[in-house]
């Protein structure tokens, strides 16, 4: 979104959970992943109930947004070389797509636009009611969620293994420590075919989810 847009208040720690969740569900076992191949085959079966998502390419001019979301129908507006970029891990593109997914996630169509004309102005209390905001603390948490700031504890580090800007694994770290809340995953497992949870665990020579029993790789 080019535009701030005022939507429904999000406190960082609510934002915090629902990163979590995705963050689990996009990563392979490290701490980074490939953010392109999680929007293109990952993410349009969890968000389906917004409508089919379709990811287009353009090539940006001078003043054009990086990459934008709209919801008429769902779109993934993406500079092809910002994509590119986080195709290739990139740590400001991936943070750019990122932001995107933050608007797909939590946002929809009913989101209210902040007026350009003064007499119409919407003005917000609070950083949570804005849709920006809201993107931004996602896209952090999506890529360093705070357990893994706490754990690895080096902004270097954070930087290096979970591949993002130096400027965001420092203030990644900062925001962990000062965090009311810290949202941990309940599992390290795989995700289960037959309930979703993520609780598909190593059970010898096959794997056993931990939720609904179901097992996978026996022979």
């Amino acid at each position: 979104m080019a535009r701030d847009y005022r939507v429904r208040i999000r406190s960082r720690e609510d934002i915090a959970e629902i990163a979590m969740a995705w963050w689990s569900l996009a990563r392979s076992g490290q701490h980074s992943f490939n953010i392109c191949k999680f929007v293109l085959n990952v993410l349009p079966d969890y968000i389906k109930g917004k409508g089919k998502l379709v990811v287009e390419f353009y090539d940006q001019s001078l003043g054009d947004s990086q990459a934008y979301v709209t919801f008429g129908p769902l779109t993934l507006h993406v500079d092809r070389k910002i994509w590119n970029a986080a195709d290739r891990g990139e740590p400001y593109a991936r943070y750019i797509v990122a932001h995107e997914v933050g608007h797909l996630v939590l946002h929809d169509q009913h989101a209210v636009a902040f007026s350009e004309e003064e007499a119409a102005l919407l003005n917000y209390v609070q950083n949570e009611e804005s849709a920006e905001w809201q993107a931004h603390v996602f896209a952090a948490l999506f890529l360093v969620p705070d357990h893994i700031a706490l754990r690895l504890n080096d902004a270097d580090l954070i930087a290096g293994l979970c591949v993002v800007t130096d400027r965001l694994a420092a203030s990644c770290l900062d925001d962990a420590k000062n965090a009311k809340l810290i949202a941990t995953p309940r599992y390290e497992g795989e995700m289960c075919s037959g309930c979703g949870n993520f609780t598909l665990l190593r059970d010898g020579i096959g794997m056993k989810c931990d939720t609904c029993g179901s097992k996978t790789g026996y022979s």
